[in-house]
């Protein structure tokens, strides 16, 4: 189920894309305790980071009510700049504040390329 929310995300987002763009998708839940307010702020606190590095292009991220799991969506001009923007993020102070309270036993953490798709 979650590799289908994974792939139809990418599907919706591809037209954005231009070739040789990266996608980074990261699903993942918070810590027990965190309340949802609590979440969405957290996850807006990443945004601070995130538009600060090379590559940047955009960010989206969702939220199942259903299952209490994120989905962030970040396109990268290319894979390079992506995995060197993921080294980076670990050392920044409000990316490890956020971090500290997500359950990185629930993350699912790539890079993707796109491959194909198709469209109406």
């Amino acid at each position: 189920m979650k590799l289908i929310f994974i792939g139809g995300l990418i599907m919706l987002f591809s037209n954005l894309a231009t070739a040789g763009d990266a996608f980074e998708i990261v699903s993942v839940k918070f810590k027990e305790g965190v309340n949802i307010e609590e979440q969405k702020k957290l996850m807006m606190d990443l945004n601070k980071v995130i538009k600060k590095f090379e590559g940047f292009k955009s960010r989206d991220y969702y939220y199942s009510a259903e299952n209490g799991r994120w989905i962030d969506f970040v396109v990268w001009s290319d894979i390079k700049l992506a995995k060197k923007a993921s080294e980076y993020v670990m050392t920044d102070l409000t990316a490890g504040a956020v971090i500290s309270k997500m359950d990185e036993k629930s993350m699912i953490f790539s890079h993707y390329e796109r491959v194909g798709g198709v469209k109406k």
